[in-house]
């Protein structure tokens, strides 16, 4: 029963439940609330994957094994699965794309343009912008990278698969996908699409790896490098400071 209500809760209640609290924050974008937000979000996480764990096994969510009688068309031709690695490649490449960048830029003493964080400012009521938010951020991308692989991946494609729907494996990790997506709703209709293709990603890297760690890994970078694109607090009051004189 526990494993049924939590999939409800990953599919309807989870997406609605943030949709309404990314909307309140956007109408009073406060750092309190913010931070609130991040809080929230961490905690029900949390407590969402452990009741995964304790209702499912830890072993079981955080493998699998899977083989041409689940998902044939990746795993019975080779090639496909040399595809498959190129592309989750390309995807690990532009996720490490801005801490390299940055990092050349620090070699090399050059000024960031910071033109990324410039094409999100629709996004400023969710993203960091104190010291203190971005500690939590930290947390929070932590958090996203271990509990929604856990829950979103481990849990989902296993309930999915071998529970009471049975379903292809292949079936359920575009479902699994989807719900995925649904839940990051707040970034518009490219936000959705970039979710589900990320997703999809992390679960084909589950499966071909047969365990979740790089697919957490990855996932934690993806989030964390917001902390490279966006503006620092320090540059904004030099930046201001700088103006004024």
């Amino acid at each position: 029963m526990a494993q049924h209500l939590l999939f409800v809760f990953l599919a309807v209640i989870a997406p609605a439940w943030d949709f309404y609290d990314t909307r309140r924050l956007k109408k009073n974008p406060g750092s309190r609330q913010k931070i609130a937000y991040y809080k929230t979000v961490c905690a029900w996480l949390w407590i969402a994957s452990g009741v995964a764990v304790l209702t499912t096994g830890f072993q079981q969510l955080f493998t699998i094994i899977a083989g041409p009688a689940d998902a044939a068309w990746l795993f019975g031709h080779a090639w496909v699965r040399f595809l498959v690695g190129a592309v989750i490649a390309l995807f690990t490449a532009l996720v490490l794309l801005p801490y390299v960048t940055v990092a050349l830029k620090k070699l090399k003493n050059k000024p960031r343009t910071y033109r990324g964080a410039d094409a999100m400012k629709s996004l400023d009521y969710f993203f960091p912008a104190t010291w203190i938010e971005r500690r939590w951020w930290v947390f929070l991308c932590i958090t996203a990278g271990i509990c929604e692989e856990t829950l979103y991946r481990g849990f989902l494609l296993r309930y999915l698969h071998a529970g009471p729907f049975a379903l292809n494996l292949s079936i359920a990790l575009l479902i699994s996908s989807l719900i995925f997506a649904l839940a990051h709703v707040y970034a518009g209709v490219s936000g959705v699409v970039g979710s589900f293709l990320g997703g999809f990603i992390f679960g084909l890297l589950f499966l071909l790896t047969g365990n979740l760690l790089l697919p957490m890994i990855l996932h934690a970078l993806m989030d964390l490098r917001m902390l490279v694109i966006l503006r620092p607090p320090a540059e904004d009051a030099t930046s201001i400071q700088a103006a004024a004189n």
